[in-house]
């Protein structure tokens, strides 16, 4: 049985492009990216796989020359020549791709090949071959709302993915960065961060809603974001993106000026959670974020109740800010009653707020008594092990885990049994 869906708005030239490349780019990509090996190499490669890169390569440059995009094929070009002469068993290094990608203009198309990692995609994940194809498509509110809430440094893309490899057409990765991308080097700036928000309502009703349900209350769970029309869903998740980024650059301690340290586990995670919940405090406060509402509900959902569904959830940092912020609600009356027994818990949205000025205050209140980054570190260590408790130490060889879920925490994986049965969402072309 075929579902029914929703198609973006997307110009007709494009959608053709796209069946283009899926018709033949892209299931070359999807069989590559088969042979590869998590750190992007090709174990025991041989004259077949040499050929299809090859074939790839040669494919994927006489599009991008077609689209005028000559810069992007001189540059897949090398790293694939490069890489063919080093061989398939070392890993791949694809910077000139990377550095020659140009942000597309709003409403214009943008095509990406190279090896990456495309992160909270179907298994297997790893910096493997993926491309995608897609149309920059700013929220219509945007102009406006950066009057009230100027972003300093914005250099986000929101996006409709019109096709791609498995990797984005698969699985729920939403965004693709730089960093991303299977190099030797290390990137010194971040000139686009890309993200695909129309996956988005399928991930969250999919994801965030069942996770949600069964451990609120019926008539406690929050519904704004709940059965969203495409448009509506895509411009409220893009404004979420916005006003998240922007808030990093805001404070003492602003993001780009403290990159080292905020990309400590405990730093980032207090700088994560603190963003959103400025976020959805300018939702509730300022009177002039459209679709506050949706937002609201959509971030509280999508951070308490999906991200700790993971399956490295102990060591993925997503899934810590979630864990984090539902043990704050929890102490802060915003998620009451006991989950003893399978019992449900009663959501009070005026307690979440005030919980969220609460959280707000005290991390800034530590932003501004400590003095160094050292001192930082210590401090937020302490604040975040008050809810993320340590982990005995791991056998030789076993992963890091970074927390242990509590006994009362537990209630956020009831839905994840039933989740994990579930196949990996697929998303059809330019799907809305």
């Amino acid at each position: 049985m075929t579902t029914a869906f929703a198609t973006a708005p997307v110009p007709a030239h494009l959608l053709a492009e796209a069946g283009e490349l899926a018709g033949s780019l892209i299931p070359k990509v999807d069989r590559f990216r088969g042979r590869q090996a998590d750190d992007g190499t090709v174990p025991g490669a041989t004259e077949e796989d040499r050929v299809l890169l090859g074939r790839i390569r040669d494919e994927a440059c006489a599009w991008y020359e077609r689209q005028g995009w000559g810069g992007q094929a001189t540059a897949l070009a090398a790293d694939i020549d490069g890489w063919l002469a080093a061989g398939l068993d070392t890993r791949p290094h694809f910077a000139r791709s990377r550095d020659a990608l140009q942000v597309p203009a709003d409403g214009s198309a943008v095509f990406f090949l190279a090896p990456l990692q495309s992160t909270n995609s179907a298994p297997p994940v790893g910096r493997r071959l993926d491309c995608f194809f897609a149309l920059r498509k700013e929220p219509a509110a945007l102009p406006e709302l950066a009057a009230s809430y100027p972003h300093p440094k914005n250099n986000c893309q929101s996006l409709i993915l019109i096709t791609g490899s498995a990797g984005f057409r698969q699985g729920n990765c939403l965004v693709f960065f730089p960093e991303n991308v299977a190099a030797h080097d290390k990137i010194t700036e971040q000139p686009y961060a890309m993200f695909f928000y129309n996956k988005m309502r399928k991930i969250h009703e999919t994801y965030a809603l069942p996770g949600a349900a069964a451990v609120l209350t019926p008539e406690s769970l929050p519904r704004a974001s709940t059965g969203l029309d495409a448009d509506v869903c895509f411009e409220a998740r893009a404004i979420w993106g916005y006003l998240h980024d922007s808030m990093h650059y805001q404070g003492l301690w602003p993001f780009d000026e403290h990159i080292s340290l905020k990309m400590n586990w405990f730093v980032g995670l207090l700088e994560e959670i603190k963003v959103d919940a400025k976020t959805v405090l300018a939702c509730a406060d300022s009177g002039v974020v459209p679709f506050a509402a949706e937002q609201i509900d959509m971030i509280l959902l999508e951070r308490v109740f999906r991200y700790p569904q993971a399956d490295d959830a102990t060591r993925n940092f997503d899934s810590g800010t979630g864990v984090f912020l539902y043990s704050w609600l929890r102490e802060h009356g915003a998620l009451a009653g006991s989950p003893a027994d399978g019992g449900l818990l009663r959501f009070d949205r005026a307690k979440a707020l005030d919980a969220l000025r609460d959280f707000v205050a005290t991390v800034e209140k530590l932003e501004a008594d400590v003095t160094n980054d050292d001192e930082y570190r210590t401090a937020a260590r302490e604040l975040v092990r008050r809810h993320l408790p340590a982990p005995a130490p791991a056998p030789a060889g076993a992963p890091r885990q970074r927390y242990v879920f509590t006994e009362d925490q537990q209630a956020l994986l009831r839905a994840k049994q039933g989740l994990d049965r579930m196949p990996a969402l697929e998303f059809e072309r330019a799907e809305w």
